[in-house]
């Protein structure tokens, strides 16, 4: 029996490793969180468990707010005009909303040797090169998870690794209504205030302009290549 579980691991472990630099990549368009958080746990499931390939999506939400593990609502500064969802990324509180690409990688990072901090610094190379694309200037603060220019932040990061798999990940505001983040106090930090792609080039930057040149860029940063799947069934709960 213990020979057999030792070459189960072993399969997996392969399974894992056979196109190490290849994950499959998808773009389901505007899916609600809760339906995109219930599938993104059981994918990773079965991603840990060997049983389903790694994977990157690219998706919108509608209108949320979200919590994440670190705070609770005391960065809630107003009545709400959408639902809060509690969450088991990291972080605090922040917002998801149609102009906002929303990235969430899950990968074998452990089995990748790719540490937390590694990883959150990864994603957030990830924005800053995909900003830098169309002409904005983005960094990291120190202290200060995400990616900004001055107190502007640009994009948020919040991740779970768990079982050795990635979940949830990097949101990057590209067209979005920042007046959205005016009744939070966003990631716990007071004198922080949203931005986005388009309100700093003075263009209109969408989610579909903005999809490609990120996934070319988690490419690069990562080392991987993204193959995309034709169709990716995750149920449409109401909004």
């Amino acid at each position: 029996m213990a020979a057999l579980s030792s070459r189960v691991a072993v399969d997996r472990q392969m399974r894992g490793r056979e196109h190490s630099r290849i994950v499959q990549s998808a773009r389901p368009g505007v899916i609600p969180y809760q339906a995109a958080d219930a599938w993104q746990r059981t994918r990773a499931r079965a991603v840990a468990d060997g049983d389903q390939p790694e994977i990157v999506v690219l998706m919108e939400h509608h209108p949320v707010y979200t919590q994440g593990r670190r705070g609770g609502r005391e960065h809630v500064l107003r009545a709400l005009e959408a639902p809060i969802v509690d969450t088991d990324r990291g972080g605090d509180v922040t917002f998801h909303g149609p102009g906002q690409l929303v990235l969430w990688p899950i990968l074998r990072v452990r089995e990748r040797g790719i540490g937390i901090a590694q990883y959150i610094r990864g994603l957030e190379e990830t924005a800053i090169r995909t900003a830098r694309a169309f002409d904005v200037e983005a960094d990291r603060i120190k202290g200060r998870p995400g990616v900004w220019l001055a107190n502007r932040k640009l994009a948020s990061v919040g991740v779970r690794v768990q079982s050795g798999v990635s979940r949830h990940g990097m949101a990057l505001n590209c067209s979005i209504d920042v007046s959205w983040f005016e009744s939070i106090r966003a990631c716990g930090i007071a004198d922080s205030h949203a931005t986005s792609l388009s309100a700093e080039t003075g263009r209109t930057i969408s989610v579909s302009e903005c999809a490609a040149v990120l996934e070319r860029c988690f490419s690069e940063v990562f080392g991987l290549r993204l193959s995309p799947v034709r169709k990716l069934e995750i149920h449409r709960c109401p909004a």
